[in-house]
């Protein structure tokens, strides 16, 4: 069953393509913008992570795409320097800053941006939020290098 799903997720090289049987991609990270779900695809250990997460509400973020991790941060700052964020995966820039995959941010007053019960809905101002343990899991699996699969 693991295997039938990676191969589900396997993508061509084209940003508009659908997913096809397969295994030429390797270790990844696949986000569906529509359905507002990651996977995390480790072919080489033949394990497949998949969960719920809030991409951006806005529709110039998140452009279907292959991407690459080009940096991680344990902890980091909003934008606006209102929020904290942990465990950031950032794979594409963004029109004001960086794009990339972390925990649901928390304000200065100690409120969260929305609940985990709002995963699945897009929410964001661009980054894709994950619940906290979903994104350690991702922060401990992405090396700087790992692919971004991002399909609409």
């Amino acid at each position: 069953m693991v295997m039938l799903i990676a191969a589900l997720l396997l993508l061509p090289q084209t940003a508009s393509a659908s997913p096809t049987a397969g295994s030429s991609m390797g270790d990844r990270i696949v986000f569906d913008i529509s359905l507002q779900r990651v996977w995390l695809v480790n072919e080489s250990a033949g394990w497949v992570k998949t969960y719920l997460v809030s991409g951006s509400r806005f529709d110039y973020h998140h452009k279907p795409g292959n991407y690459k991790v080009f940096s991680k941060s344990r902890t980091t700052t909003s934008y606006l320097g209102n929020a904290t964020m942990n465990y950031m995966v950032r794979f594409d820039r963004g029109k004001n800053s960086n794009i990339g995959f972390h925990d649901i941010p928390r304000y200065a007053d100690g409120t969260f941006a929305q609940t985990d019960r709002q995963l699945g809905t897009p929410l964001s101002d661009g980054c894709v939020r994950q619940r906290v343990s979903n994104a350690k899991s991702l922060y401990k699996f992405a090396k700087v290098g790992t692919p971004v699969v991002v399909i609409p």
